[in-house]
């Protein structure tokens, strides 16, 4: 009697471990699925952003093209092209995954693949973000050197600071602009370089956020299709 006591104490307890841990399993999962849908969103929104100075670099050049460029809207042009919208990944579900040795805990495949494929990429994709802040901040420093101080004030007094994820042109085009104070047009047309180098890496940006956008798609379906059920929600 006593050994069978203890057996199934023994059982109970291994029950109640496994119990334990399928909990936590669905727990992880469901902040993933949380994450993904935000990071979705923030895709589109960032796309949006890239897309938006790309249209602003049209302009840009469109005026530089002119007999007489508008010396108000170059300012204008040039600073809020130096200017970026980074992507920020949501990660407390992924994080929890890694920091307490959470993949033993899942048992399907495609979630793992998934989760795998997508930690790849982002880490790729933020490193092509480092890229082009490395080009903008070149552009910044650059522009330091042509701009005129008085007018970059005015500028920057006159900022809009509304929600960030309205605002798209930062600084407001200047009613008066000072001539630049280095006019020659190797330092003009490096700067513009550094701009357009610097921009030119949102069209890659653009198209790893659409395939990170697809993996965290079929990441979300895979999860809710084993988990959903099961989450609190």
């Amino acid at each position: 009697m006593l050994f069978v006591a203890v057996t199934l104490g023994f059982l109970a307890e291994n029950v109640r471990d496994q119990q334990t841990e399928k909990n936590r399993e669905i727990s992880y999962l469901e902040n993933v699925h949380e994450d993904l849908l935000v990071d979705i969103n923030r895709f589109e929104f960032v796309k949006s952003s890239n897309n938006f100075r790309l249209l602003m670099l049209d302009s840009l050049h469109m005026e530089i093209n002119k007999a007489s460029p508008d010396l108000p809207s170059l300012y204008y042009y040039i600073r809020n092209l130096t200017l970026r919208t980074t992507f920020e990944s949501s990660h407390l579900g992924l994080d929890q995954i890694k920091s307490s040795g959470g993949f033993r805990l899942i048992q399907n495949a495609k979630i793992i693949a998934g989760i795998q494929d997508y930690e790849g990429l982002l880490n790729s994709t933020m490193k092509l973000e480092l890229v082009r802040e490395h080009s903008l901040e070149q552009a910044r420093f650059k522009m330091a050197v042509v701009f005129d101080s008085g007018t970059l004030y005015k500028m920057i007094k006159n900022q809009n600071m509304g929600d960030s994820k309205i605002l798209k042109s930062r600084f407001k085009r200047p009613a008066y602009a000072a001539p630049f104070v280095v006019g020659d047009r190797e330092t003009f047309n490096e700067l513009i370089n550094y701009v357009n180098i610097g921009l030119n890496t949102n069209l890659y940006l653009n198209n790893r956020y659409d395939e990170l956008k697809s993996i965290a798609k079929e990441l979300d379906a895979a999860i809710m299709a084993e988990y959903g059920h099961q989450f609190t929600d």
